[in-house]
This record gives structure tokens, sequence and C-alpha cells, in this order.
């Protein structure tokens, strides 16, 4: 679902107050007209249930979340195996894949099983799931992965 902002006008970019009246008769390419592209617009569907984060280590590079990463979470998704999550395991927070095998659950840092936390019986609050990943592109941060 994508939501229209009314964004306040640009006077700047927008000197007329209504730019398809000008003349008294409404423009030919009215039909074709674009609205400004509004970020949140995108990314985000449920604005209450929302929440930004900015990664503070590399750990999940793997998926393409580094360091200075902002992360975005939606506490309404249904988290389900095999999704990227923001949790909290005995009081440190952490962004990890959720794995579930059998009666085991699983924190894990790429798609192989030998870096993964076992969290089955621990205190574990999940805060909800990473819908998008927005990365600084510079010159420090090269993600080269299998998967891009």
């Amino acid at each position: 679902m994508i939501r229209e902002l009314d964004l306040p006008q640009n006077y700047t970019l927008d000197t007329l107050d209504n730019p398809g009246r000008v003349s008294g008769f409404i423009s030919p390419a009215e039909d074709y007209k674009q609205r400004r592209l509004h970020i949140a617009q995108r990314i985000v569907n449920d604005p209450t249930n929302t929440f930004y984060f900015e990664c503070d280590d590399d750990h999940m590079r793997y998926f393409g979340i580094m360091k200075g990463s902002i992360i975005v979470v939606d506490k309404s998704v249904q988290v389900t195996s095999g999704m990227l999550i923001v949790c909290a395991v005995e009081g440190e927070w952490l962004t990890r894949k959720l794995c579930i095998k059998g009666d085991n659950t699983y924190l894990c840092l790429n798609d192989t099983m030998d870096a993964c936390l076992n969290i089955t019986g621990r205190n574990v609050t999940v805060f909800g799931a990473v819908t998008w990943t927005c990365l600084p592109h510079s010159k420090q941060n090269h993600v080269r992965t299998g998967r891009l």
C-alpha cells in the first residue's frame, strides 16, 4: 500500500499556485504528471509500528547490513523462520536471522548453521522484523557477497 503524503509546496521549484491551470485550461500532459517520491511512501507500510535503527557493527555484513546502516523495523509484521529480526537476548539487542529447526530456535549471522546462537529456552524479546536496509555508499562500505 502506497500512501500519498501532502508535501509542502516548494516555492523555488513551483512558483505558481496551480501550475497546471496557468492559461485557463488543463494541460494535455496533466495525465502524465508525476508526484514527487517521498521515501516513507515506499518503505513504510504501518507508520505507527515502524521504527528506525542505526547499526553499530558489521556482524550482519552477509545480509548487507554494516556499521552505519539504517534498518527499518516493522513491529506489525508476523515474524517467521528465515526473517531478519531485531530482538533482545537477555538484555542485549541484536539484529539476526531467525531460524527455527524442529523444537530449537537459532539466531544466525549468515545462511549456514555454523554461526548461530541457540536461544531455545532463553529470555528473548522479539522487537520486530527488518523490512528495509538503507546503506550509505562510501569508499569504506563495499558489500561483496554471493547474494548480490
